[in-house]
């Protein structure tokens, strides 16, 4: 007896399950490696944001005379308003920025361990810019030194 085999011709139900479900998890994989790379994308430009805006602090502060800064047993600079504590103001629209800026002013005599140094000839500026990225507080901290010229 010879048995007749069925031509397979055409696509069958089972293959377009398979296919779709296929289809699916391919989809669904890349959306999720989408969303991953966007969300570091845009941790990375905030971070980066907050950067400048600490290099751009720290620069400001080095320009000022060193009559500006605080004496001895102060930690903040009061003469100079873009270097007092309080959110960074976008230049471009004048609104405030989602970045707070927190600037501190040590003399020498303060943190350094050596007491024989004579306090106001340096001074250590650190700034330390703070934003919020998924529900937690970043930080971006800069310091510095000045020293009195002459």
């Amino acid at each position: 007896m010879k048995q007749k085999l069925k031509c397979e011709k055409g696509i069958t139900n089972a293959d377009i399950v398979i296919a779709v479900i296929l289809v699916t998890l391919f989809i669904g994989l890349l959306a999720t490696m989408t969303n991953m790379i966007q969300r570091d994308a845009k941790k990375t430009q905030r971070e980066e944001q907050a950067m400048s805006y600490a290099i751009e602090l720290i620069e400001l502060a080095k320009s000022q005379d060193f009559s500006v800064y605080p004496k001895l047993g102060s930690q903040k600079i009061q003469d100079v308003e873009e270097l007092q504590d309080g959110y960074i103001v976008d230049k471009n629209h004048n609104t405030p920025t989602p970045f707070y800026k927190t600037i501190t002013v040590q003399d020498i005599s303060e943190f350094s361990a050596h007491i024989d140094k004579q306090p106001e000839i340096m001074k250590k500026i650190t700034v330390t810019i703070s934003y919020q990225q998924d529900n937690e507080e970043k930080n971006v901290t800069l310091t510095t030194y000045v020293t009195k010229e002459g």
